[in-house]
């Protein structure tokens, strides 16, 4: 019989997305799943949408994160192994069956999938947030954990919430424990849309950001200041990256505005972690 795996979706405020992510989830080639939703205490009709899917679990959490919430959804899931995606997350029919066979016939511990796709290309702060796609099928190895044993989890002692946007990369954080990208697992994933979410979104990476100086007590107050001082030619160094990278500089007009709110977001996300202490999204 195949192995039951437990899909876990954390949701905060996500009615424009969960819909279309069960669907696709219903739609997989996979079939001895459940699915879990964490609802991390939505305001809008999340919860709504999800009562729409007979056969999908909701979990009350609370406004504490999505590694909060993966963690709970964890502990409730009947799986052997866990799968835990985003809820502005699609996925090809065969994602499911192709993240897990690695699991499954050579014993590794977690895979991550091989190819993201951005799912809302034609937006133009899509186009600036990156290229049109994420493509990691010539790595063997990555840093996060889209799917894992569950006994593995739970011996590592499940995601740790402190580590914000990067919370699916703890195991790699602290035990340098890398997970097998597998090529033909494939998944559209919704880059941020207007300029208030590429703000947002900026500044819960750049308080998950990872890095030794930051953690340096004194130096690290200068972090900001010298981010804010260096912003006029890091933000058009980036913006002239970024086009050469996408090989599309006609972009270059918006990149300087996307980059302005980009930079702005990440060193907005670093003050008030090293001040603060703050990281959540």
């Amino acid at each position: 019989m195949a192995v039951l795996v437990s899909v876990i979706i954390p949701a905060y405020n996500e009615e424009e997305d969960i819909g279309k992510c069960l669907s696709s989830l219903e739609k997989q080639s996979y079939k001895n799943k459940e699915v879990i939703v964490i609802d991390d205490g939505s305001i809008d009709k999340t919860k709504e949408i999800i009562w729409g899917f007979k056969k999908v679990k909701l979990i009350k959490g609370e406004h504490r994160g999505p590694g909060f919430s993966r963690n709970l959804g964890a502990k409730k899931a009947r799986g052997k192994i866990l799968i835990f995606v985003d809820a502005d997350m699609t996925f090809e029919k065969n994602y499911i069956k192709n993240l897990i066979e690695p699991i499954i016939k050579e014993k590794i511990i977690g895979t991550e999938e091989g190819r993201q796709i951005a799912s809302n290309q034609e937006n133009i702060w899509s186009k600036c947030w990156g290229t049109h796609f994420k493509d990691y099928s010539y790595q063997d190895k990555g840093y996060i954990f889209r799917a894992i044993q569950k006994k593995e989890f739970f011996k590592m002692g499940c995601f740790d919430p402190k580590y914000g946007y990067g919370d699916d990369a703890t195991f790699y954080f602290k035990y340098g424990i890398m997970s097998r990208r597998v090529k033909n697992a494939v998944c559209y994933h919704k880059n941020p849309e207007t300029l208030k979410e590429v703000f947002k979104q900026s500044r819960w990476i750049g308080a998950s950001i990872q890095n030794k100086v930051i953690e340096i007590k004194g130096i690290n107050y200068l972090v900001p200041l010298f981010g804010i001082l260096l912003s006029p030619i890091m933000i058009v160094a980036l913006s002239i990256k970024k086009c050469h990278k996408n090989g599309n500089f006609s972009l270059f007009l918006p990149m300087l505005l996307f980059m302005t709110y980009r930079y702005f977001g990440t060193l907005n996300g670093l003050f008030r972690k090293i001040y603060f202490g703050m990281n959540v999204r």
